[in-house]
C-alpha cells in the first residue's frame, strides 16, 4: 500500500540527484577523464548554443565534450530558477548533445544514453514552455507532466541513460578535488 506521495517524492529525489550530479559538471573540473575524452581547458564554451548549430561541425570533440558540461552546469544551476531559465538551459543541453551524436567513441551502451538523453531534453522543453516563463522551478517541479514523463522514467529505469549519465559525470569531472 505505497502512496501516490512517496513515489512522487522519490522520483523528485531522484531528479534532483541527477541534477545535482550534472551540477559538477564543468569545464575546469575534467582532471582524470580518459585522455580521449578530456574537455580542452581553453575551451570557454558560453551557456547557451545557437540553435543553427550544425550537430557534429561546431570544433573538435573536446570542445564539444566541454560545451556539453557547460550546458549541463548552466542547466543544474537554472533549477533553482524561474522557468524560463531552466528552458534556456534545457534547450543548450539539447544542442550541446546533439552536437556530439552519433556518440562513436564510447561504448554502446553510452552512446544508446545519449540519444535518450537528446530526446529527454526534447521533452523537458515541451513540458517546461508550458509553464509561465517567470514561475520558479521549484513550484513546478512535482507537476505530473514531470513526476510521470517518460524523460523521469528514462533516468530512473533506462540502463543505457544512467551510462551516459555516469559518463557526463565522469567526462565532467564530477567528484574531483577541483569541483565546487
Amino acid at each position: 500500500m505505497t502512496s501516490p506521495r512517496p513515489a512522487r517524492l522519490a522520483l523528485l529525489l531522484s531528479a534532483a540527484l541527477i541534477a545535482a550530479a550534472l551540477a559538477g559538471c564543468s569545464t575546469t573540473a575534467a582532471t582524470d577523464p580518459p585522455a580521449s575524452t578530456q574537455p580542452s581547458a581553453s575551451a570557454t564554451p558560453t551557456p547557451t548554443a545557437t540553435p543553427d548549430a550544425s550537430a557534429g561541425s561546431a570544433g573538435s570533440a573536446d570542445e564539444r565534450y566541454a560545451t556539453l558540461c557547460a550546458a549541463n552546469s548552466a542547466a543544474a544551476a537554472a533549477k533553482a530558477g524561474t522557468v524560463g531559465e531552466d528552458l534556456e538551459a534545457v534547450k543548450a543541453q539539447g544542442v550541446a548533445i546533439r552536437q556530439l551524436l552519433p556518440m562513436t567513441d564510447v561504448s554502446p551502451d553510452v552512446a544508446a544514453g545519449a540519444e535518450v538523453f537528446a530526446t529527454s531534453t526534447d521533452e523537458t522543453a515541451g513540458i517546461l514552455a508550458q509553464f509561465p516563463a517567470d514561475s520558479l522551478v521549484s513550484d513546478v517541479g512535482l507537476d505530473p507532466r514531470f513526476t510521470q514523463s517518460q524523460s523521469m522514467q528514462s533516468a530512473m529505469t533506462d540502463p543505457n541513460y544512467q551510462a551516459f549519465i555516469a559518463w557526463t559525470i565522469q567526462t565532467c569531472g564530477f567528484g574531483s578535488s577541483e569541483a565546487g
